[in-house]
């Protein structure tokens, strides 16, 4: 039977909020990948880095299930059952405190994952949280980060930090080693070899078809993240690991490994089948099934590159996930994160030619309109930095064209990744973007009512405030500074300060207070605009 006094990972404490309550005592990570899952329990005091006690891992198919099938097989389920009753063991002998246990793309691309992660909780107590790609980005930053502390790379202009899994490659551009632009792409190493799992062809021309690929994956990457800038490249993962090993002492801890020693190792392990590769480096089967095929994605990223080395630090996802429940320094880290939220999503205007100059004025007043409606909406931070990212990139749909563009930045939000914001946060991001004009949400909106209770609750409050904050920058002038509120009786007066004639920002005001009127119960007042709400 399960120990309740365990505490298993919810999606009510992801990491994305930015801050996590700090634990002390031992404490375990569990991260479900492509062909392994992997156990690390640690001791946490305040103010110290995790002391590792006792790591573990069990090698399971469920990438080659996924990738080949669509679904987790009888088999692969059982064995992944046993392998977290096994872990469940060695947690309740160190008398463990809290748990996060992670999946990533081979179980979120299963379409029997419910059944599958259910199976898990409910045979071992353990709650897996299938995290989505920016989450995976934000965890392997946060282990770079602290292990790159004192580290030349950390200074690099423009660096590129990666790691290719086995259903995936994660991607974070850094400019002084602060994320501005992540994104996770199918190149893992899985992934490929089940491509071309029903080839018999020789092994040449199986190289040739990877590499073509790759090449041509990773040409749309480099003009998405502008690979081409990054003087330094940071590479994780234990198959560049292994390469890295095979070419370079260790000094001070790290790695780094010339641009052309690297190339030169990936053209000799390509032309190895997996036998060979067994038997030449002594490799584990599964292993050599990996080596070869991300080797060449690492290949392909690193030439796009300016770098003329790789730094290959030891760390993993699951240091990470270490760094988040030590919670060190949270104020630290909370407000860092929130920088590096809005630098994506800064990133991504740009990338859609907004006016930037309008965003930051409506993300402004928004926030004066969300502090000073405290006692009325009862939201958080994590709430207040939705809002600002909404504002950014609430106009980035006129890129498609003027016409419905509300719509059209709702389904490019849908569809993006910002760093460390998860795919929850984007459905609500893109759900309060979609109503700063025209219609209020209604129940033919799907979108929006596929979303939870509390997340339509979340969206009619902060679009309320977004939707006024945008009328007041109606001719993108940034003509108001400051906005003032103040309840009176069951209304909301609300004064604007500013330079310049303010009319058309009072009018619009007034006519885009609808959605603040019903949602708060008051009528708003705007205090020189000649009519109320």
């Amino acid at each position: 039977m399960p120990d309740a006094r365990v505490p298993t990972s919810s999606r009510a404490r992801r990491a994305s909020d930015g801050a996590v309550r700090a634990l002390s005592g031992p404490v375990a990570v569990i991260d479900l990948g492509a062909s392994a899952v992997r156990l690390v329990v640690a001791q946490i005091e305040p103010g110290r880095p995790p002391m590792v006690l006792e790591e573990a891992s069990r090698g399971l198919q469920i990438g080659r299930d996924t990738f080949s099938s669509g679904r987790i097989g009888p088999s692969t389920m059982d064995a992944a059952v046993r392998a977290m009753a096994g872990f469940r063991s060695i947690m309740d002998g160190y008398g463990v405190v809290a748990c996060r246990a992670v999946a990533t793309s081979a179980v979120r691309e299963a379409a029997n994952a419910d059944i599958f992660l259910d199976r898990v909780r409910v045979r071992t107590g353990i709650t897996i949280d299938v995290i989505d790609g920016s989450e995976e980005s934000r965890f392997t930053y946060l282990a770079t980060r602290e292990r790159l502390r004192n580290h030349p790379a950390a200074e690099a202009e423009h660096a590129l930090l990666l790691e290719v899994g086995g259903g995936s490659a994660d991607l974070t551009r850094l400019e002084r080693m602060q994320p501005t632009q992540s994104g996770v792409y199918p190149l893992g190493a899985i992934r490929l070899r089940q491509m071309l799992a029903s080839w018999h062809g020789p092994h040449e021309q199986r190289i040739r078809l990877l590499t073509r690929h790759i090449a041509n994956v990773v040409y749309d990457v480099a003009q998405e993240l502008r690979l081409g800038e990054a003087t330094d490249v940071i590479a994780l993962g234990s198959d560049i690991r292994f390469a890295a090993a095979r070419l370079v002492e260790p000094v001070d801890g790290f790695r780094t490994v010339p641009r052309d020693q690297l190339v030169s190792f990936v053209t000799d392990v390509e032309r190895l089948d997996e036998e060979e590769l067994v038997e030449r480096f002594r490799l584990p089967q599964v292993d050599a099934e990996t080596l070869v095929p991300a080797m060449l994605v690492y290949r392909e990223l690193l030439v796009s590159t300016s770098a003329t080395k790789v730094v290959v630090p030891d760390v993993s996802l699951r240091d990470g996930m270490l760094v988040d429940l030590a919670g060190a320094g949270q104020d630290q880290s909370h407000a860092d994160f929130e920088r590096q939220v809005l630098a994506s999503a800064q990133t991504m205007g740009e990338k859609y030619r907004y006016d930037g100059e309008h965003a930051q004025t409506v993300r402004r007043l928004a926030g004066q309109i969300f502090d000073q409606l405290k006692t009325e909406h009862s939201l958080g931070p994590r709430d207040r930095l939705l809002l600002d990212v909404a504002a950014i990139l609430h106009d980035i749909g006129l890129f498609v064209g003027l016409r419905g563009h509300h719509k059209h930045s709702q389904y490019i939000l849908e569809a993006a990744e910002i760093f460390g914001l998860s795919r929850d946060d984007m459905k609500v991001i893109a759900n309060i973007a979609r109503y700063h004009r025209r219609g209020v949400p209604q129940k033919t909106h799907l979108q929006y009512v596929s979303l939870s209770r509390e997340d339509r609750v979340r969206v009619n409050k902060l679009a309320a405030i977004l939707r006024l904050a945008n009328a007041l920058d109606a001719e993108h002038l940034t003509k108001v500074q400051e906005v003032k509120m103040r309840p009176q009786g069951e209304s909301l007066l609300i004064a604007l300060e500013g330079t310049g004639d303010l009319t058309m920002e009072r009018l619009v005001a007034a006519s885009r207070a609808d959605m603040l009127t019903e949602v708060f119960g008051r009528r708003v007042v705007i205090a020189g605009a000649g009519v109320e709400s």
